[in-house]
């Protein structure tokens, strides 16, 4: 699948590495601030990091079949991430054959900026898929929506979500729940393949602000991001549906099916504050 789209967006990966830390490259920053970083560029670093170590602990462990995948991450964004040398730590809480848990710190000079927790769960082919199948056909493709490039009025600066190929297959900001196709291109680091969950990580976060947009704004900050995954998503375009939004009192929840041209592979969802 392929659009005749522009390329002169800004490519590359999302961060550099310097020692044990990571460098974020202009990619990787906000749309609210130049200083800060998108959520997206966070969740992929934390789903990196994770897979990494997962690699370690595989490269320790002989025998079986199957292999432990990111099934669920959590991520708290107490403090914006701003653009320096940031320095993620990954402590495994549980280390087991089925089930593997990890949580992870992201630091910046020593001060804590976000905490996450990851689900990793055996998946073996041979198990296949039971029970009821409860989801939906893909949307229209790529081809038959709006292409869009996100461009946050006012800004100055490269930010993560400009850098992105999406396209609309429902609009954000409309009556109707958002559809919209995203190509996300950005590694973590340029030496590294684009994994399918560090993929997925980079389009989860979209939740909130598609979920919560209004005219001329995202009006919403997300606090969180939580992504589940029961398989891993293929190809370059991935869609996201949102399939539910609740608010009051300046509090948002929204949740959404993440999915591929197969259909959907997981799901997304964010708590949000109001802008002000």
């Amino acid at each position: 699948m392929s659009l005749d789209m522009p390329r002169d967006m800004p490519g590359g990966a999302l961060f550099t590495r310097d020692g044990d830390c990571f460098i974020p490259t202009d990619r990787a920053r906000g749309p609210w601030s130049p200083d800060s970083l998108h959520g997206s560029p966070v969740a992929a670093l934390v789903a990196f990091c994770i897979e990494q170590k997962l690699q370690e602990t595989s490269a320790r462990t002989s025998g079986g079949t199957g292999e432990l995948r990111i099934a669920r991450q959590t991520i708290d964004l107490f403090r914006p991430v701003p653009y320096g040398r940031l320095a993620v730590e990954v402590e495994p809480i549980r280390q087991g054959r089925r089930i593997a848990v990890f949580q992870s710190r992201l630091r910046c000079e020593g001060k804590l900026l976000t905490q996450a927790t990851t689900l990793c769960l055996l998946a073996d082919e041979q198990f296949g898929s039971v029970g009821a199948d409860h989801t939906a056909e893909p949307p229209p493709p790529p081809s038959e929506g709006i292409a869009n490039k996100i461009d946050r009025v006012g800004n100055r600066w490269v930010s993560y979500p400009g850098t992105l190929e999406m396209c609309h297959i429902v609009p954000p900001g409309s009556e109707r729940a958002p559809v919209v196709w995203i190509r996300n291109d950005a590694p973590v680091l340029e030496e590294t393949p684009l994994s399918p969950a560090v993929r997925a990580a980079g389009i989860a976060d979209f939740v909130s602000p598609f979920a919560n947009m209004q005219p001329g704004r995202s009006g919403y900050v997300n606090a969180d991001i939580t992504m589940h995954l029961h398989r891993p998503p293929v190809g370059e375009w991935h869609y996201l549906r949102v399939v539910s939004r609740g608010a009051a009192d300046g509090v948002a929840t929204a949740q959404a099916v993440l999915g591929d041209e197969s259909g959907a592979y997981g799901a997304s969802s964010a708590a949000s504050l109001i802008n002000l």
